[in-house]
């Protein structure tokens, strides 16, 4: 039984626990959960890294679907890299229609029984709540709503894996972001350990 917890780092992080998954032999479907979408091909002339961790999971073949949740307001994505996350079969819920649909509006596009990897960017919950990370934007997911996220997740099928990243300890705000990014973790750990 696999089931990992990858915790740290940047988006340079989820590409090799992704690559590694392809061992288990199993498909995939990704709960990403982030403020953007993450399909450029590259950024700054690195594509392992910021921004195209979604584009390189598209490339794997042990992928076989992407539910990202919490897009909002202006991001590092072009056009063309929202062209090509549809065109490859990605689903959206950006951070409006969550907040107005609820979190079943995300987890009702994971088939019933699917393996699941979690990739969760704190940058998703609002900056109010997590003040320590690159790109603030107002309108981010509350705690309850990413912690039923992955309860939801949990319920649907099988949790195989869960990374957070992207929290920066030196923006953060008299240590809420970090209060917050911990009970994230420790509710993770307690889904994985009672599935």
């Amino acid at each position: 039984v696999y089931k990992r917890q990858v915790v740290g780092g940047d988006d340079s992080v989820p590409i090799p626990m992704l690559q590694a998954l392809a061992g288990t032999g199993q498909k995939y479907t990704i709960l990403q959960i982030d403020a953007h979408i993450d399909w450029r091909t590259s950024h700054m002339d690195e594509d392992m890294g910021l921004s195209s961790t979604m584009r390189r999971a598209s490339e794997m073949a042990h992928i076989q679907r992407i539910v990202q949740v919490g897009a909002r307001g202006i991001g590092s994505a072009h056009v063309q890299d929202y062209e090509d996350a549809v065109s490859w079969g990605a689903h959206f819920v950006p951070a409006q229609d969550l907040h107005r649909e609820g979190v079943q509006a995300a987890l009702d596009l994971i088939p019933k029984g699917d393996d699941i990897i979690i990739c969760l960017d704190v940058d998703a919950l609002d900056p109010s709540i997590i003040p320590g990370v690159i790109g603030r934007a107002p309108g981010g997911l509350s705690y309850y709503q990413t912690v039923d996220l992955i309860k939801g997740a949990a319920a649907r099928g099988r949790i195989a894996a869960v990374d957070v990243v992207e929290f920066m300890p030196e923006v953060d705000v008299d240590g809420l972001g970090a209060l917050v990014v911990s009970r994230l973790i420790l509710c993770a750990m307690g889904i994985l350990a009672r599935q």
